[in-house]
This record gives C-alpha cells, structure tokens and sequence, in this order.
C-alpha cells in the first residue's frame, strides 16, 4: 500500500531514498484536509488572484483549471492548483457563509439542517431571542404545519394540544397591536370556552361564553339586534291605569303603573316623544319570581345587573338593591352595572335618583354586566303585565259609565256584583276606590248609582256606604260587596247596573 485509506497520504516505502520528499507531501496533505475550512463552496471558475493555501469547494460546470473538478476540494499551493477528491462524511467550514457542510458521497449539503431528533432544549428563538418567559419564540410572516399523511407514516390528522394545569389557570391564545391586547380566546381563569376582546389591553369584555357542562352560549355583552329581557315593567312609562298627569309623586304613592315616589318622593313628567323629566327618588320593586324567569335562579342574590338608560341628559344616580351606581350623561344607551350580595334573597327596589331635573329614556334593568339594546313591549302585553299588580274594574259607555258585571241586591244592606278578572293578579289583591260617594240618580263626578232593571228604578241609600269584598278577593275572581249602613231602597233579587260617575273608579291592588 502506497498510501493511506482515507486522506490518501503517501506511505514512505522501504529502504526509501528522498524519504523527506515523501514525508513533507503527507503533512502537506494534512495541512490542507484536517479542520478543513473553505473560502466558498460551489465555486466553477478559479479566483482571478488566489493566496497561497485558499482551498474552495468546486461546483458543477467548472471551467479553466477548474473543469472536471466537481466536488472536490481545490487547495492553491505553491503557485498551482491541487485538487482532493472528498469521501463521505468529510465535513468542511464554509467561510462565506457562516455554515457547515457535509459531503455524502455525491456533494456537498448544509450539515444539521433537519436532525431527527432534539430533545430538551431550554430556549429556541426563530429570528429573534427567546427569554425566561417565551422560551419559544419566533419573528417570521407567515408559518404553515400540514397533516403527516398515512403514506408518511401518520393518521392525516392535525391536532394542537394546549394543557393547563388547573381550573382556575389560563389557557388561551392572545392577540395583540403594539403589544398591547385586543382580543383572547380560550380557557381564561375557568374550565368555559370564553371570547373576550379590549380597547386598550387593560379593561375586556366577554363577548362570549361557552359553558364547559352543558354547551350553552352565553353572550354577556349581546348581539347586535337581539336585546337581554327587560326585568323592568312599563319601561317607557307609557301604561298609566291611575291617569297620573305628571308632576309630584309623595313617597310610597304610584303615578305610572309599577313605578312610585321614593324615599322624599319625586317631580316626574313624560313628553311626548317619551322622554322622561324626573327630579328625586322614583321606585320600581322587582319582583324574585323574575329571577327564575329571567335565568333559573331562586333570587337575584349574587347575581350582576345593568341599570340603562338612553340619553340621559345629566349624570343619573342609582340603586339597584342595596348597591349604589352612577349612569353617566350624554347620548345613546348609557348604564351602570353591579352585583348583588348573596343576602339579596328577596324582592329588589331599583331607584332613579337624579338630584335635580335629569331627561332620559327607556330604562332598562338587565342580568350581566353589559348593556343591551332595548326593545319595547306591546302595549297590550305591557298593560296585561301592570295588570298582576293593579287593575281598574272595566266601565263602558259614556258619563255615566256602566260598570262591566251585573250585580244583585241580595239583602237590604248588600248588594253584590261577582266578578271575573281579565289578567290573573300576581296575589289576593286590596280593593280600593276613589272615595265615591252614593247618588240616588244618576251619578256625575265621583259619584255612583245603581239601576234596578226589573224595577225600573233607582235603588237609593240610607246610611254610609261601605265598599268591600265578599269573602276576600281572589287572584282570578271575586264578588264586589256594597254595603249600606243602614239599607238600600227595593227588593231583595232584584238585579241591576252599577254607574260610574266619570271621576269614580274601583281598583285592585296586589302591588309589591
């Protein structure tokens, strides 16, 4: 053997002459092959002005003294140039690049581009640096992860998997502009697939919410077009079975159906276009059979409500049970939102309480923490619903007006007129009346009568008149008593109509 396996260095032979000759070629070899580094790779022409020693990796097309080289490493030594054909797995340094490449027995490739497997690196940055937070961390515009198919030895399937370590952890993806949030999606803080988004990366909103036991959607700020329930009753103040007239309202007295004077009492009118004037305490109480209605609870008690209203004209005070909030002025819906103690078990006042005039529109009292658009109640529905809590007995006809229910004088002190109601009451109601006094005729102002048909004849009274129930009035029914202090004038059975002077009115009241 003249020379060795692999860098072919050449072998002193026996009894050699010019052993030095032999020798100095072999280191010269060496010098060239071990820790190979190169100027460039791929080179196809010879560099017009080469330094002694500048090696460089031959392309494919060389011409000059390059020609037929392809792959093989080009050494300038002494003046000329020496040519070394690389084996497999030679590994060279190209400067000009920055890079490493390895020959595998038919040319030169970038050595550990794709390794098979790397294992437990602490930090991997892509264009940019990793840190203790964002141990993997990428700058780049665009990247792409494809399914390994069955062929390839895969399923064809793509899944991403996130894992948190608990409940009360976040798992999310979020994104930014200026590195400052907008928007997040995922398990944030709970185990319920939740959307929520931020103006300025500090204050977010849930915009959606989807329950991690049942699937329900939740869409806690709304949806365009498709306003929360209202738990308010006649909102817009257009139900006013009183015939209040606008103006001031004592504490505890109602003007508009459900709504009546607070604590000191208020100054409330209503303009045409439904604009609501209110200077001091007005009172809605709710009541908790709502609460299973409007969202399956037995109470309002911990629960989060949002107080709105539209354009309200100045900064509008509030209380929605025992929490206090402030609306704050100017156009559009405007609310304020808080969230009840888990004491709060019962029925709950909300209260407007402007301290001077306020103008506003449409309120609103909602379940969540996020004002909705408001939409109004049939009038028919909405009066059916002030109905439960108080109702007038129905008249017809001009003045006098005939009350709608025959009744009977069934004893010289009594005479009875049973009833149906229209709109079932929330509970037993309370009678009451305009304080009308007895007209032996027909009655005008607050005053009443009672016509007897089968005699053709007013019955006239002796005595006080006292207006009660039979038995007590029921939710659905009840028979309307009018007793005389001392009697009624005709027969006992006989049957008649009772008229309404056009003051006079009776009512029931099962008000909270």
């Amino acid at each position: 053997m003249s020379s060795t396996s692999h860098l072919a260095l050449p072998l002193l032979a026996a009894a050699q002459a010019q052993k030095h000759v032999t020798h100095n070629e072999a280191l010269a070899c060496l010098d060239a092959l071990v820790q190979l580094a190169v100027r460039e790779r791929n080179r196809t022409v010879p560099p017009a002005a080469p330094e002694e020693g500048d090696r460089y990796l031959v392309g494919a097309g060389a011409t000059g003294a390059f020609a037929a080289r392809e792959g093989h490493v080009a050494l300038f030594d002494l003046g000329s140039w020496r040519f070394f054909m690389p084996n497999p797995g030679w590994l060279a340094y190209v400067e000009a690049e920055d890079l490493f490449v390895v020959f595998d027995g038919d040319e030169w490739k970038p050595f550990g581009v794709a390794p098979d497997a790397i294992d437990n690196l602490q930090r991997l940055g892509l264009g940019t640096t990793a840190d203790d937070l964002n141990r993997l961390s990428a700058k780049l515009n665009a990247a792409l992860f494809t399914a390994l198919n069955t062929d390839e030895g895969g399923s064809g399937d793509l899944r991403f998997v996130l894992n948190k370590s608990a409940e009360a952890r976040v798992l999310s993806q979020l994104y930014q502009r200026g590195y400052s949030g907008r928007a997040e999606t995922g398990l944030i803080g709970n185990d319920d697939f939740g959307i929520r988004v931020s103006a300025d990366g500090s204050e977010w909103r849930d915009a959606l919410r989807l329950d991690h036991r049942t699937g329900v959607a939740f869409f806690p700020s709304g949806l365009a077009n498709m306003p929360g329930a209202n738990v308010l009753i006649n909102s817009a103040f257009l139900v006013n079975q009183r015939r209040f007239p606008g103006g001031a309202l004592a504490a505890g007295i109602y003007g508009f159906d459900r709504w009546k004077g607070g604590p000191g009492g208020c100054v409330a009118s209503l303009a045409a276009d439904g604009a609501m004037t209110l200077s001091g305490a007005l009172d809605q109480v709710i009541d908790v059979a709502h609460a299973a209605a409007e969202f399956g609870a037995a109470s309002f008690a911990g629960a989060t409500l949002t107080l709105s209203v539209e354009d309200p004209s100045d900064p509008l005070p509030v209380v929605i049970g025992s929490k206090a909030a402030t609306i704050s002025a100017g156009s559009g819906r405007r609310s304020a939102s808080v969230t009840l103690d888990g004491t709060e078990t019962g029925n709950i006042t909300v209260r407007l309480l402007p301290s001077g005039p306020c103008s506003f529109k449409r309120v609103k009292l909602e379940v969540g923490a996020y004002a909705t658009p408001w939409a109004g109640v049939p009038l028919d529905i909405e009066e059916l619903r002030c109905r439960r809590y108080y109702q007038r007995l129905a008249v017809s006809g001009g003045a006098p007006a005939i009350v709608g229910a025959l009744g009977q004088r069934v004893a010289s002190t009594n005479i009875d007129l049973p009833w149906t109601l229209p709109v079932p009451m929330r509970a037993d109601p309370v009678v009451t009346t305009s304080a009308f006094t007895w007209a032996n005729g027909f009655p005008a102002g607050n005053q009443v009568g009672f016509y007897n048909n089968s005699g053709s004849a007013w019955i006239s009274l002796s005595g006080a008149l006292t207006v009660t129930t039979l038995t007590g009035a029921g939710p659905s029914a009840f028979v309307l008593r009018l007793q005389a202090g001392v009697s009624f004038s005709g027969v006992a059975g006989a049957v008649g109509v009772l008229y309404m002077g056009n003051q006079a009115f009776i009512a029931l009241q099962a008000e909270l």
